[in-house]
C-alpha cells in the first residue's frame, strides 16, 4: 500500500512534518486555496485506496473515519502489534527447543 501511494505521489499526506493548512479565510491567496484543495483531494484519494484494500469486516469498521491519516495510524499500530506477537511466539519456540536422543540433528 505504501508503495502504491508513493507511486501516486500522495503518500506525503502521512508525513509527520507536514504543515497543517488552516481553515479558509476571506483573504486567502489563490496559492493557499490551491494547496488546500490539492491536499484535501489527495487525502480523499489515500482514504479511498486504503479502504479499497481492506477486507469487508475492516472496511465496515473504518469507513466512518473521515481522514486517511487516522485510518493509516490505526492500521499501522494494529499490524505492528500482530507482528511483534508473532516474533515473541517464534522466540519462545526457539528458547523452548530441546534435544532428543532418538532424533538426529542433521537430518
Amino acid at each position: 500500500m505504501k508503495f502504491m501511494l508513493t507511486a501516486l505521489k500522495i503518500f506525503y499526506v502521512f508525513d509527520l512534518n507536514l504543515q497543517p493548512i488552516f481553515d479558509p479565510i476571506d483573504n486567502d491567496t489563490n496559492e493557499v486555496k490551491a494547496e488546500r484543495n490539492k491536499r484535501n483531494e489527495d487525502d480523499v484519494m489515500c482514504r479511498g485506496h486504503i479502504l479499497n484494500a481492506l477486507s469487508d469486516r475492516l472496511y465496515d469498521l473504518y469507513t466512518k473515519e473521515p481522514y486517511a491519516k487516522a485510518i493509516w495510524n490505526v492500521l499501522e499500530f494494529k499490524y505492528q502489534a500482530d507482528e511483534e506477537g508473532t516474533k515473541k511466539f517464534l522466540i519462545f519456540k526457539y528458547f523452548d527447543y530441546k534435544f532428543v536422543d532418538d532424533k538426529l540433528i542433521l537430518a
